[in-house]
């Protein structure tokens, strides 16, 4: 069954990325003929087993966790619901789709053997096409998130009612059934079948031919219309919002000063995530064309244990892409860091303690107001005159020394009235 390495099927996802052997739904280019069937099953080399499931295993965890947290934190936090952050969860309901239904497929593949499809006709053609339709519909989504940050900085006037998030719901919408529909020919290339083996036993196979014109045009048409052109789009996009940002000092001075280092934290959070996925996207859409043009022998050169080693590096970098967002908006998002902490039950202790030491410092003023207001009572009922000239004037920073004075006054007072008092008596018995 491994013969020579012939023309390629598909590209993305399991059923529709593997192929390299006759069949599986592993990757997406069945590379591998049976022309003279003559060989076992063929079973992947120990280091590329180990480090595909160690990879799976530890893209799985971190991303189903940080793409679960990432709607709770938007969803409990008020300040959080807006039109970017629908976006935002959008991009991990897409990712979770990927890392629930599709790479586990992988665990499966290293084990049985590439060739090999153990999961019945229906995984075998939704993988490939969720896989497709979740990279279609992240890209769109993205598409939208860089166009409602233009709108935002660039012409705020319009965001008011451009930037909605009832707006941005539809758009999230609009998005995947736009991704289904360019996907949906994926479904009619994805071939599931049992092949017979050398020993007279059959094996499911599943692959994704690019065997005829139609099939080889809709796999370089779905790369340049979701990969280059969108590319293209935001590398202008983002240079323009960065030339405004810089260009634009007015925004910088005063009170606004907060908004714009807010602005700009957003926008290269966003402009991360966009490198981000079309670098982990870039081996895997490159791979795909490379099978595509050149000639099968340039294949086949590579051995059948040099193309699934650089098959499977690039389908872990397609699924690390839906792993690593969560932890770039930890990185770069102070607001969305706080919201994981707080979900983590780390952020409320951090405000008990501020909000104690605040009303500490408090309590504290409070008293010390209070015990002076008592020694002005107790000190005004016994005055016989009145105390010209002083005025009682409270502030945190002279309050002992104002205090001290006005002791001196009352003290002076009292002494001028038992002068008064002596020398009336005085005048009242020598005359």
């Amino acid at each position: 069954m491994l013969t020579t390495m012939s023309t390629v099927a598909f590209e993305l996802n399991s059923s529709y990325y593997t192929t390299a052997i006759g069949n599986s739904a592993l990757d997406g280019f069945s590379v591998i003929e049976p022309e003279n069937a003559t060989s076992a099953l063929y079973i992947l080399p120990a280091y590329i087993r180990t480090t595909s499931m160690v990879a799976c295993i530890i893209v799985m965890i971190l991303g189903i966790v940080g793409n679960l947290m990432v709607p709770l934190v938007v969803l409990r936090g008020k300040d959080m619901r807006n039109s970017t952050n629908i976006f935002l969860v959008n991009l991990s309901v897409a990712d979770l789709c990927v890392l629930v239904i599709c790479t586990p497929s992988v665990l499966i593949e290293v084990n049985s053997g590439p060739q090999v499809w153990l999961l019945g006709e229906h995984m075998c053609k939704a993988v490939p096409f969720v896989e497709l339709t979740v990279a279609h519909a992240s890209v769109l989504t993205i598409l939208a998130i860089s166009f409602e940050r233009y709108y935002a900085i660039c012409e705020p006037l319009r965001a008011g009612y451009v930037c909605t998030k009832a707006r941005a719901t539809f758009l999230c919408f609009l998005a995947w059934v736009a991704a289904a529909i360019c996907t949906s020919p994926i479904l009619l290339m994805v071939t599931y079948e049992l092949e017979e083996n050398v020993d007279g036993t059959y094996i499911p196979t599943c692959t994704t031919p690019a065997s005829t014109t139609w099939m080889t045009g809709f796999i370089v048409t779905t790369i340049l219309v979701f990969f280059v052109i969108p590319l293209l789009i935001l590398i202008v996009l983002y240079t323009v919002i960065a030339r405004h940002l810089m260009a634009n000092p007015a925004i910088s001075r005063g009170p606004a000063n907060n908004l714009l280092k807010y602005r700009k934290q957003v926008v290269m959070m966003l402009a991360t995530v966009v490198l981000c996925f079309f670098l982990c996207l870039l081996p895997f859409k490159a791979l795909t064309l490379w099978i595509i043009i050149v000639p099968p022998k340039m294949v086949v050169s590579l051995g059948v244990e040099g193309y699934y080693s650089l098959l499977y590096f690039c389908r872990m970098m397609l699924y690390l892409n839906s792993a690593i967002n969560p932890i770039l908006y930890n990185l770069m998002s102070t607001k969305f860091r706080d919201g994981f902490l707080k979900l983590c039950g780390l952020g409320p202790a951090k405000r008990k303690k501020k909000k104690t030491s605040e009303r500490t410092g408090t309590t504290g003023s409070t008293n010390c107001s209070s015990s002076h207001s008592d020694f002005w009572r107790r000190h005004s009922s016994n005055r016989s005159c009145n105390v010209k000239g002083s005025e009682i004037r409270y502030s945190a920073d002279g309050m002992s020394d104002k205090v001290q004075r006005q002791k001196q006054d009352i003290v002076k007072s009292r002494h001028k009235s038992e002068n008064k008092s002596a020398n009336f008596v005085h005048k009242s018995v020598f005359n």
